[in-house]
């Protein structure tokens, strides 16, 4: 785990997954950098992944896939 007084540091972006495996997979897809793993009560979102930055959506235009200009 990374420490310092970078605002960016501060910042979590979190998002639920089935498994920790998932985290990783996240990591890689998107280019964010993976802070902790938490594990959660839930019994199909198991774990938070944390990452370094502001908290993002899936629903953010940045995220849209080719496929997306279908549903329009």
């Amino acid at each position: 785990m990374r420490t310092g007084t970078n605002w960016e540091d501060t910042q979590e972006n979190i998002h639920s997954a089935t498994s920790p495996k998932k985290c990783f997979e996240m990591e890689y897809r998107y280019g964010w950098k993976l802070k902790d793993i938490r594990k959660t009560r839930d019994s199909i979102l198991k774990v938070d992944c944390v990452f370094y930055g502001k908290q993002t959506s899936f629903e953010d235009a940045r995220y849209e896939t080719d496929l997306d200009y279908l549903q329009e």
